[in-house]
């Protein structure tokens, strides 16, 4: 965990730095999307290819479904708030 907030902290203040180019802060939210993306995708793969977790999908019921599928129509409405707020007082 320590690692993460390091390197999201790391991330931050390289950002600040005023050495930075214009032109490589424009793709940095490119690079984060492709990034994320390619991610999920791994994560996919990894989570199908388990044979012990396809096999426990039945056993797994219908609260672990709903808690997921709550777990990420949550995170995509808060995103989805928090983008909208801050094009309002941009």
């Amino acid at each position: 965990m320590a690692l993460l907030i390091g390197a999201l902290l790391l991330g931050f203040f390289a950002a600040r730095l005023p050495w930075l180019p214009a032109r490589l802060r424009k793709g940095v939210p490119v690079l984060g999307s492709l990034s994320l993306f390619v991610l999920l995708f791994a994560l996919g793969l990894s989570l199908g290819s388990s044979g012990e977790l396809i096999s426990a999908l039945p056993t797994l019921g219908f609260r672990a479904v709903l808690l997921s599928a709550g777990t990420v129509l949550g995170s995509v409405f808060l995103v989805w708030l928090t983008v909208k707020l801050g094009r309002r007082r941009g």
